[in-house]
């Protein structure tokens, strides 16, 4: 099986779409595993959304909010209820809210917002949809959108910040740890050492490790591993490539090397984490 990247036709020609999912029929391509190349924001006002998300489940209920990152899989199982998705271009997201969301690593979960937060995600969901759908274009209008995107990301993104005292830490450090992130995010299957990603931030290996550490709670390698891991389950759950190609995929010409380092990071063998979960 291949799993699609989809790139939305309205969101190539306007930057976002907004999808209410109560309208979504058994056929749509969101019911089979895919990737976007956006940002998605899903919010429940009302009901449930159950989604599979790098072969995981996850629920979101009622006045609840997730999001999905670019290149995730994921597939949609069931909703009831008002469910609302929207997908925003990665370039018309605050570079800020960005570098928060990225912290996840793929790890995000539903988070239950107040009840007044709840009514005003759905009242800014309700005009926006009107702004999107009037293709109307102008200077003003553009302009218009763009602050309804920030709107929206920005209260998406304050629920999820982790509950950091980031004035209690090296400020260098939070920033080097952001910087990090998004480099690994783009770049996990070309570089693969501590060595290589601080020779592209121009800081020693020892002071990055450092600062990452004391941000984080875990090493550069921790990470590089992390990302490599998350990629290698998702090809071996949706996919039907062999362990080789997989392999030589994420940047490794040596598969005895590849498995020997997932297994040690997984406590499974890539095999036996395929059998275990086809």
């Amino acid at each position: 099986m291949i799993v699609p990247t989809i790139i939305l036709d309205e969101v190539k020609a306007h930057g976002v779409q907004i999808v209410n999912y109560s309208k979504i029929g058994n056929d749509h391509f969101v019911k089979a595993p895919h990737r976007d190349t956006d940002f998605l924001f899903a919010f429940a006002y009302q009901g449930f959304l159950k989604l599979i998300v790098d072969s995981h489940e996850i629920l979101i209920s009622e006045k609840s909010i997730y999001f999905i990152l670019p290149g995730q899989i994921h597939q949609h199982i069931d909703s009831e209820g008002d469910i609302w998705v929207i997908a925003v271009d990665p370039s018309l997201i605050n570079d800020v809210f960005k570098s928060v969301l990225n912290e996840s690593c793929f790890a995000q979960v539903p988070t239950v917002v107040s009840s007044a937060k709840a009514e005003q995600m759905r009242s800014c969901f309700n005009l926006f949809t009107h702004i999107v759908r009037d293709h109307f274009k102008n200077v003003i209008r553009q302009h218009i959108k763009r602050g309804f995107i920030d709107a929206l990301a920005g209260m998406f993104t304050e629920e999820f910040a982790m509950v950091q005292k980031h004035d209690k830490k090296d400020s260098r450090a939070v920033t080097l740890t952001n910087e990090f992130k998004n480099l690994l995010f783009l770049n996990y299957k070309r570089l693969k050492g501590p060595s290589e990603y601080a020779q592209e931030l121009k800081v020693s290996t020892p002071y990055l490790n450092e600062a990452i550490k004391s941000t984080s709670g875990r090493t550069v390698s921790y990470w590089i591993q992390h990302m490599i891991t998350i990629e290698a389950k998702r090809l071996l759950f949706y996919t039907d490539k062999t362990i080789k190609t997989i392999a030589y995929e994420l940047g490794y010409s040596d598969q005895a090397y590849f498995t020997r380092m997932f297994t040690k990071t997984e406590k499974i063998s890539p095999q036996a984490f395929r059998d275990k979960n086809r």
